[in-house]
């Protein structure tokens, strides 16, 4: 394509996708200090103390302090003064999901939150990001701003072969336009590697789960799993399978009777681009056998490097080091959507003075 081409294709998409950035950029780059943030304003922080209660203990504590339904998922927190995450449907409204905070060190109900988690800080910034409040209808928007980035990103590439003219120009002193100009290049090329990471994670999430992954049928069935099975023999087959197993999530049968209980988790030795729910065994229910199973660090090279998206996607892969540099990195696409919408405008402002000159006219 001509040169022209691309800047037209470049205006379009980012004519569209501008506001989306915008909100994208802000909120995932709070996300990256997310549960660090929602430690700091939740309510609902607990006590650290030496170890947490057994699985097979907290489970059975969890069902004497709430209405009667099935336990759907169990998140553990990943902080330790935050409270696990538990998804129960009610038996009388099937349709109806509530997620119990639990102390995990003594067993208490300290609190719920909505299905969607939205009332709670972190909660509240991830639904905003994924799915702008609008359900599988915003996943979709999300998705196609994510692929929008990534055909931003390439043909901002092709636009500016000459990078490194513009790599450090930032002219304070010209009109506002060139400024906005200089300040897009400069955060669009110092950037570029950032802006690829973004899109291509996030871009996947979206194909992935809209595309290839299947949907369960939206249908609760319970009594699937029996309080008096135990979810702590089932820990210790997959650190048997998986040494060095660190639990993440329980996934409760809910949808079939032929669905298994899934235990997710990584190795407490894995590597920072591991991310938390990489590996994983799922069993039978009845039988307790292995319906299948995933050890990241036994995977192939793609399916280790799919699994690095999430990490990458957030910036967690070096602690600290990683996040703050994600923190800013994060404010960059927001910046890019500001910039190239005043762009934009002033272009079309100055046009619109240009054509409401009159010529003027010789005397007679």
């Amino acid at each position: 394509m001509k040169a022209k081409t691309w800047y037209q294709v470049h205006m379009v998409l980012g004519i569209f996708g501008a506001t989306f950035l915008l909100v994208l950029g802000v909120t995932g780059s709070l996300l990256v200090y997310g549960k660090e943030l929602q430690s700091l304003t939740s309510p609902y922080s607990v006590k650290v103390e030496k170890e947490r209660l057994s699985m097979d203990t907290l489970y059975k504590q969890l069902l004497v302090q709430i209405p009667e339904g099935t336990v759907a998922g169990w998140l553990l927190s990943d902080l330790k003064d935050q409270a696990d995450q538990v998804w129960v449907h009610n038996f009388e409204i099937p349709s109806h999901e509530t997620v119990y905070l639990i102390n995990p060190y003594n067993g208490d109900v300290i609190g719920e939150l909505k299905e969607n988690r939205r009332d709670s800080l972190y909660g509240f910034l991830l639904v905003l990001h994924y799915s702008l409040f609008l359900g599988g209808f915003g996943y979709c928007i999300v998705g196609c701003v994510a692929i929008a980035y990534l055909f931003l990103t390439i043909s901002g590439i092709k636009l500016y072969k000459r990078f490194w003219v513009s790599l450090f120009r930032l002219r304070f002193k010209e009109s506002i336009q060139i400024l906005f100009s200089d300040l897009h290049k400069f955060v669009g090329i110092n950037a570029i590697w950032f802006h690829l990471i973004l899109a291509i994670t996030g871009g996947w999430w979206c194909v992935r789960d809209i595309l290839i992954l299947p949907h369960p049928e939206e249908k609760v069935v319970h009594h699937l799993w029996a309080k008096e099975d135990s979810i702590n023999q089932l820990l210790d087959q997959t650190k048997k399978e998986i040494p060095g197993f660190r639990l993440g999530f329980v996934s409760f049968p809910h949808h079939s009777k032929e669905e298994p209980i899934g235990i997710y988790g990584n190795r407490f030795d894995s590597s920072g681009f591991e991310s938390r729910f990489g590996s994983y065994i799922r069993y039978d229910v009845k039988s307790k056998q292995v319906f299948d199973k995933v050890d990241m660090s036994k995977e192939s090279l793609l399916n280790k490097v799919l699994d690095s998206f999430r990490p990458l996607h957030f910036g967690t892969f070096a602690n600290h080091f990683s996040k703050v540099i994600w923190v800013i990195g994060g404010l960059t696409p927001a910046i890019l959507a500001i910039s190239g919408l005043s762009i934009y405008y002033i272009k079309r402002k100055n046009k619109k003075r240009r054509t409401q000159k009159v010529p003027l006219s010789s005397s007679v």
